[in-house]
């Protein structure tokens, strides 16, 4: 099947369907998109997510709640414009002059932004009030609840000079309200047909090439932090964290099934060499939930505090390691967990079928 046969499209925007995590694994409940979106453009039929191309007007309000990237707006990429932005003249990011909605954006791109350049991104929301795709305040408030995660990390790791501003004035609210929908939609897309020949589709690129399932934001960010990890107050982040993920596995619960390998989107999860144990990587996990969800023996669990070096470097970490032995009824290996051996099915077998080996004579 060609790459293109699942990718959904309108005049301006597209929907990788391959890369959307509702429609890989059945159980995804994740609706960012169908939160976010202003014209109810995205529906679930037969519990796959449908970009309702005739409902979508290009807006770019959704492409930063999703975190596979599975969204992108024409001439306008998030990441390579986050790339590029310790070189731009101006640090205010507005709808009406260089960006789309600031919905394009998500937390990793603003912590980006703010460790890369010496000067605060600001964000001009003065033109969110009387906006049309903020009509019932949702697009507004997860630019702001981007924002505000953003600058908590920053003061978490003693940075609060690059805190991210937010502009909001008055006189430009007014003049906002005025503003018909159609004029201020074709300036958005002006404004992202402008950047086109500067900002090249690096997230399509990305994901072409395949060199790493992690979405390419989670990528800049980290490096980002490499530049500066030795600049934080802290590498080490209590409770638990809006950006970033740790997970634990109970050795007792857990049965090496190798499930939660398998199905992890982006190898955050990966097979010892001798295939006896699982480590992870927290600087590849997106926080999915399909590992917590797939375990069947739920071993697997979300759990808090980061290792802020451990992400930007991407260092893995053993979460179990079982010794291998061979089972004294079914003589296959199994991980062994003490007593005697015999392994979980064995058993379960005995326990619950011995009366049907019992003879005649013995009753």
């Amino acid at each position: 099947m060609r790459h293109s046969d699942f990718i959904q499209t309108t005049e301006h925007f597209s929907f990788n369907t391959a890369e959307c995590l509702r429609n890989a694994y059945v159980h995804n409940a994740c609706e960012r998109c169908i939160e976010c979106c202003p014209t109810d453009a995205f529906a679930l039929i037969r519990n796959k997510l449908t970009l309702l191309e005739a409902q979508c007007i290009a807006c770019a309000a959704c492409i930063g709640s999703c975190p596979t990237e599975s969204l992108s707006v024409e001439s306008f990429d998030p990441n390579a414009f986050t790339l590029l932005f310790c070189d731009r003249e101006t640090k205010e990011l507005s709808c009406q002059n260089n960006t789309p909605c600031l919905g394009v954006f998500d937390s990793y791109h603003y912590i980006a932004m703010a460790l890369r350049s010496e000067d605060a991104p600001e964000c001009h929301l003065s033109y969110c009030e009387g906006c049309h795709l903020n009509d019932d305040g949702n697009v507004e408030a997860a630019i702001r609840q981007n924002i505000m995660q953003s600058n908590m990390f920053l003061d978490a790791v003693g940075m609060p000079e690059r805190r991210i501003n937010i502009i909001k004035e008055s006189d430009k609210k007014a003049h906002d309200r005025r503003m018909f929908f159609r004029e201020a939609l074709s300036k958005v897309h002006e404004v992202m047909s402008q950047n086109g020949d500067k900002d090249p589709a690096l997230t399509t690129l990305h994901q072409q090439q395949r060199k790493t399932a992690l979405p390419l934001k989670y990528t800049l960010l980290k490096n980002s932090m490499k530049e500066h990890i030795e600049a934080f107050t802290t590498t080490t982040l209590e409770g638990f964290q809006p950006l970033f993920f740790n997970k634990s596995i109970d050795f007792n619960a857990c049965t090496n099934c190798g499930d939660c390998i398998q199905f992890c989107p982006t190898e955050a999860l990966f097979a010892t060499s001798d295939k006896q144990g699982i480590l992870f990587k927290s600087g590849m996990c997106i926080g999915c939930g399909i590992c917590d969800d797939i375990c069947k023996s739920r071993a697997m669990t979300t759990v808090a505090g980061v290792d802020l070096v451990a992400i930007a470097f991407d260092k893995g970490r053993e979460l179990v390691h079982y010794e291998m032995v061979m089972c004294h009824e079914c003589r296959c290996p199994y991980p062994y967990k003490g007593g005697d051996p015999i392994c979980d099915r064995c058993r379960d077998f005995t326990d619950n079928f011995e009366e049907m080996f019992v003879l005649a004579k013995d009753q």
